[in-house]
């Protein structure tokens, strides 16, 4: 993430994300961090828990998180349920009446974003300090929540470059990294809870 001196290891993805059941925890993947990119950014790591379980089309490991740890911490922490949740509205999806709420979009992407950082060390043993263009989600709606603006891009992602997915828990959590064709771009894809992969695009130093 930066060249300050690590300071200890940090889990990637975060642990928390992770149930506390130990044959869900097996092989978690660690790199060196610093103090800055790792304790300080729990409050990080608990959005990106939130938000990962709280949305449609994963499995009941997300459903269990989020009733469990997540629903304790809004116990503990009334005051997180307004701020995770802005402009919480009833929506219709697939049929079906829900809850939909603004995603604050730079804390979530700096969160993706470390993600794929830190797993890019641990496949490479170098550095992703260049830019990284975005996360495209197809859990990700408009702000009418009329449409999934990135489900058909992350359609063609599959089709033209199919993930060979890895993982040591893969109900949990599994990634792949491709490059294009032509080399010049990379993209790493993120699926949590057997759920839409989460797409993240950077270009390549030739």
């Amino acid at each position: 993430m930066c060249d300050a001196p690590a300071t200890g290891d940090e889990h990637v993805p975060p642990q928390c994300i992770f149930p506390k059941d130990t044959k869900y925890r097996v092989n978690l993947i660690k790199v060196p961090s610093c103090d800055e990119h790792n304790s300080k950014k729990s409050k990080c790591d608990e959005y990106l828990k939130f938000v990962l379980t709280a949305v449609g089309g994963m499995n009941e490991l997300a459903g269990r998180i989020f009733g469990v740890s997540v629903m304790r911490s809004f116990d503990r922490r009334p005051h997180l349920i307004d701020k995770f949740t802005p402009d919480l509205q009833v929506i219709q999806a697939v049929g079906l009446e829900t809850g939909g709420f603004k995603l604050d979009w730079p804390r979530f992407q700096v969160s993706i974003a470390s993600v794929v950082r830190g797993l890019f060390f641990h496949e490479t043993g170098e550095k992703l300090l260049g830019k990284i263009s975005g996360a495209a989600w197809g859990q990700m709606l408009t702000a009418n929540c009329s449409k999934a603006p990135f489900l058909e891009v992350i359609r063609k992602a599959e089709r033209e470059l199919p993930a060979n997915y890895v993982g040591a828990n893969p109900r949990v959590f599994q990634y792949a990294f491709n490059a294009s064709k032509s080399g010049k771009t990379s993209m790493c894809r993120l699926r949590f809870y057997e759920g839409h992969p989460i797409c993240i695009t950077w270009k390549n130093d030739l």
